[in-house]
């Protein structure tokens, strides 16, 4: 895989639901019983989940998860995110956290987290584990006696920029009170 728009146009949904589906489902829904949530952890080394995405995927995916994410927020924080029509569009995963309504990816203690600490995450080899879960038998047979390989991500992120912007319209094509011009510059502004 050489092209982040041929990633993120027919590869990242069919990844987002392998990661997911394979994180226990008490896990999932620990502070949020109603909605999915990524923590931090779950995308660490120390922890198999990511593992599941092709190695030479692994970086897009976390490119396509943060953009994902951040328009989600923005969505969600300047646009009223919360209304029916918007809940159609999303891919059904929510973030519980800072922002003004639900998003992605949670922290341990169910705060938003910035969409740039996937980036963090990825690549956090210190042995870190959730303060409440990680070891309590939920994620303990989840974790890694092997550390993955460091993801491999700048490149990918500095060329999804225009990729996305040119491809903004097909995100919100919902939406046409939204201006794209607009969404965009909300979304370098968060990012």
């Amino acid at each position: 895989m050489t092209d982040f728009k041929t990633y993120y146009d027919q590869l990242f949904q069919k990844d987002i639901f392998n990661f997911i589906g394979q994180i226990p489902i008490e896990g999932n829904k620990h502070y949020d019983p109603e909605n999915f949530n990524i923590q931090y952890f779950f995308l660490t080394p120390r922890y198999k989940y990511l593992d599941i995405i092709p190695e030479d995927r692994q970086g897009f995916f976390t490119v396509a998860l943060y953009w994902t994410i951040l328009f989600d927020q923005v969505l969600h924080s300047y646009y009223g995110g919360g209304t029916t029509k918007f809940q159609r569009m999303s891919i059904g995963l929510k973030f519980i956290g800072n922002c003004t309504a639900p998003s992605i990816m949670s922290s341990q203690c169910g705060h938003h987290q910035h969409p740039s600490r996937i980036f963090e995450a990825i690549n956090e080899f210190k042995d870190i584990v959730s303060l409440n879960m990680g070891e309590d038998g939920i994620f303990k047979k989840d974790r890694c006696s092997t550390i993955r390989k460091h993801i491999a991500y700048k490149n990918t992120f500095e060329n999804s920029k225009i990729i996305l912007k040119l491809g903004i319209g097909d995100y919100l094509k919902d939406f046409p009170e939204i201006n794209l011009s607009e969404f965009w510059e909300k979304c370098v502004a968060e990012s």
